[in-house]
């Protein structure tokens, strides 16, 4: 049973003429440094960055290190999980991160005969690996290891300035319709109920449970909901929710990272007993009317592919695709 709580790796490992030395507070503006070069477009916030490394989660375990070739830093790695008590499914993150040049594939095909050893003794029965549409090097390079890609995500981007006007439309459209509806949208700062928070975790673990997915979502502690909503970036006057009389029944946030970095959709969902209604719409109509107010350029946003309302709902509010995600498993081998 791994020891949950963990956000550094709890040992060095080598192998495939590498080590993975533990990662430490120290090393999160080189990573930073390293994941914003992997994609600049996508620059990394260091304080976010440290906000998570630093958290300890009794639920899950986060191992990360530098991996380092003749005694130089030249990669990032990362393995996670669920705390395997609360985990559908006994499947692991791995992640493997190096400069996007001509060694890259084969770094990263070597760190996985590693990693994937790691997590089978951590006690995982299924790997999970990421990366982005255009990183067809990294595409090929995990399936030539064994990995099957399983899903695509779409990412967006919306100009605010551009499309100011359709906002503004779609706002008060949907302003009307939730007055008729009888449904409150507002900022969840001003609400005096003092469990509010914990009425919003309830409708988060709610919803997020039919959201198309192969990996069955972990439950999340309250202790664990609230790091999130605590977490750099997250504002309270800035997170819309949906109430119906006392009840919770909707949320949108987005994500202003401090300094660097862009603004993204971090969670829209509603209760099932309110869709149809129109409320996701009205709580995405108002994040973003929130964020030209605010001088916002452009917002980011990500959905499954499947998640055919939520695509429909971002090409009539004016988004255009931008690379997304690319999920891929790999059974761990038996024995």
């Amino acid at each position: 049973m791994p020891i949950a709580q963990s956000a550094f790796a709890r040992t060095t490992l080598h192998g495939a003429g590498l080590t993975f030395r533990p990662a430490t507070l120290d090393d999160v503006p080189w990573t930073a440094d390293l994941q914003t070069a992997r994609k600049p477009d996508e620059p990394a916030n260091e304080e976010q960055l440290r906000h998570w490394w630093q958290s300890r989660d009794r639920d899950r375990v986060d191992d990360r290190w530098i991996v380092e070739e003749d005694g130089t830093a030249i990669g990032y790695a990362y393995v996670g999980h669920p705390a395997w008590e609360k985990a559908p499914m006994r499947a692991a993150r791995l992640l493997a991160w190096f400069p996007r040049d001509q060694e890259g594939p084969a770094r990263l095909r070597r760190a996985l005969t590693v990693l994937e050893p790691y997590a089978i003794t951590d006690g995982a029965a299924v790997f999970i690996a990421n990366t982005v549409e255009g990183f067809d090097d990294e595409l090929d390079a995990l399936v030539a290891h064994g990995y099957r890609e399983e899903r695509r995500s779409k990412s967006w981007e919306l100009d605010l300035v551009a499309s100011r006007e359709t906002i503004a439309a779609m706002t008060e459209a949907s302003r009307e319709r939730m007055r008729n509806e009888r449904i409150e949208i507002t900022t969840i700062d001003v609400v005096a109920d003092p469990e509010k928070w914990r009425k919003l975790h309830a409708m988060c673990e709610a919803s997020i449970q039919d959201i198309p997915t192969t990996v069955p979502h972990a439950p999340e502690s309250f202790e664990s909901f609230m790091k999130w909503m605590s977490s750099p970036g997250m504002h309270a006057d800035r997170l819309w929710i949906a109430r119906e009389g006392t009840a919770i029944v909707g949320m949108s946030v987005l994500e202003y990272p401090p300094g660097v970095g862009n603004v993204w959709t971090d969670y829209t969902g509603t209760a099932r007993s309110v869709r149809g209604r129109g409320i996701a719409r009205a709580l995405k109509c108002e994040t973003v009317s929130q964020a030209v107010a605010l001088g916002v350029r452009r917002v980011r946003t990500n959905n499954d592919g499947e998640n055919k309302p939520i695509v429909h709902l971002n090409e009539e509010m004016g988004y255009h695709r931008i690379p997304g995600f690319i999920q891929l498993l790999k059974a761990a081998p038996a024995g």
